[in-house]
Formats: C-alpha cells, structure tokens, sequence
C-alpha cells in the first residue's frame, strides 16, 4: 500500500527551519574567505603571511653532569718513630804495658823424625830346650814350669821369677838355670831407644820328646 505524497513534502516542510542555521554558517564562511582573498591580493600580502608561522621551542635535553666527588677529610697521618737512643760508652779495664820483651825467632827447623817403639823379640836360634834333670828321667816324671823372665837393654835375661810350679823343684830349677844362661832377645825400644822389658816363657819336660 502506497503511502500518500503529501505526508512527504509536509516533512520536508518542517525540517527547513532546522537547517537554516547551518546553511547562514556555511555562506557566511564563504564570504569571509572571499573578503581575506580580496584583503591580500589588494595588499598584495600573501595569504601566508596572514597566518603566522607556529613557532615551537626545541626541547633542550638536561645535561648530564658527572657527580663531584667529596673532597676527602684532611687526616693527619701518625708515624710511630723510635725513640733515639744515644750510644752508651764504657771504658774497659785499661791493660798497662810492661817492659817490651823480645820473642825468640821463630825457625821452620823440619820436625824430628820418631823413633819406632817395639817390644821384646826372642832371638830363636838361642831359645833351646834344658836338659832333662837325671832323677826325673829315671822315675819318669814330667811337667810343665812357667817363668817370668826379666830382660835387659842389651837383650840378656838378668832375672827369673816362678809363676807356675812343674811339681818337681829339681825341673823348675833346671828351666831357670838354663835359660837365664842361653836365651838371648832384642830389647824393646821406646822412641827408638833400648829399654829393659819382662815377658813370660812356659817349658814343657816330656820323656815322649826326648826319645
């Protein structure tokens, strides 16, 4: 169904007065770019130089400053130091000098040569047996007879000790007799010099040996 024509032209017809408003705004705008248009070209001052130029301020960045060091405190600085010690002196015994006395000359004399020591030493070729007593060879008694024989510088027996006994005096006495008669020794030295010495001798009677 068809709406009628009339209600259309009738609406329209109401919403004139509300644009009326806009419409005085927009003409006059126009005419008011139409009277700057007219202004500057009698001028002749470019429409730019109507409208200043905006200006705007350069943004200046905050300078960075390193912080300043604190100025350091003044300390005063102790040195421990010695106390001076004066050096102390003491005098010593004073040595009171006597009378100059002259040294003997000291002489490189080459040292004296050491004599050899030695002991007593038996010359064997004098060193023989005694003789067997009689009696004791005819009962057939044997023994052994030790003697401490003393010898003198020159090397010959002086003197005859018993130490050990045979059993039999006549054997003891036939050992003593012959040996401080026969035997010979070379004499001990001491630095190289004959001394008198003792030494044992030990003779042994045996009918095995004399036969």
């Amino acid at each position: 169904m068809e709406r009628p024509s009339h209600l259309s032209l009738d609406s329209q017809a109401r919403c004139l007065p509300c644009r009326l408003p806009y419409a005085g705004l927009a003409i006059s705008l126009q005419c008011a770019a139409v009277l700057l248009f007219i202004y500057g070209i009698a001028n002749h001052t470019p429409i730019g130089n109507i409208i200043p130029d905006i200006k705007v301020p350069p943004i200046q960045e905050p300078e960075i400053t390193k912080p300043e060091k604190p100025p350091e405190p003044d300390i005063p600085i102790k040195v421990k130091t010695d106390p001076a010690v004066e050096p102390i002196f003491k005098d010593g015994p004073r040595i009171e000098k006597g009378p100059f006395t002259p040294q003997p000359p000291i002489t490189n004399d080459p040292p004296t040569a050491r004599g050899i020591d030695r002991a007593l030493a038996s010359i064997t070729a004098t060193h023989t047996p005694p003789p067997y007593p009689p009696i004791a060879r005819r009962i057939g008694a044997e023994g052994k007879v030790t003697l401490r024989l003393t010898v003198s510088a020159e090397g010959k027996v002086t003197a005859v000790d018993l130490v050990s006994s045979s059993g039999r005096d006549d054997m003891d006495q036939a050992a003593s007799q012959w040996i401080k008669a026969h035997w010979t020794y070379r004499p001990a030295l001491n630095n190289g010099v004959p001394i008198a010495g003792q030494t044992l001798a030990t003779i042994v009677f045996s009918l095995v040996n004399e036969r």
